[in-house]
């Protein structure tokens, strides 16, 4: 039966826009869209327990199919797309990490170096002071 479908069709795009959200998508407008499907879903689920001619049931029921399935497809490619941006951002974050670690390294080797000479030529420098003990 078609609002049999159009449950399916309605659940399929819910877990569809849960993974979409916990990948880290923006989904807002996307639940919007499923709450119209599920209203058409819910007003041919009452149009048939009123009775109601076949025909208009299965016109509610098509058009929440229809919604449900392109909010699944577009969950779908807003999952990918936020799964791909995150691993950018890992990507970017570690190499990140590895140049600023390994320029702070060379920063520190070049200025011990530079304190090694500067303190070996003041210590070189110095000359023992001699004291007369006049007692």
């Amino acid at each position: 039966m078609s609002v049999e479908r159009a449950e399916k069709a309605v659940s399929s795009a819910f877990d569809a826009v849960s993974e979409a959200e916990v990948a880290g998508g923006n989904v807002s407008s996307l639940i919007l869209r499923l709450n119209d499907a599920v209203g058409l879903l819910s007003e041919a689920r009452v149009r048939l327990a009123d009775g109601d001619s076949g025909d208009s049931v299965a016109g509610f029921a098509g058009q929440c199919i229809e919604i449900a399935n392109g909010v699944r497809d577009e969950a779908s490619t807003l999952r990918a797309s936020a799964l791909s941006q995150r691993d950018f951002d890992f990507k970017l974050s570690v190499i990140g990490s590895v140049v600023a670690v390994s320029s702070f390294l060379c920063f520190m080797f070049l200025f011990w170096r530079w304190f090694e000479g500067y303190y070996s030529r003041r210590v070189l420098g110095l000359r023992p002071e001699v004291v007369v003990d006049e007692s």
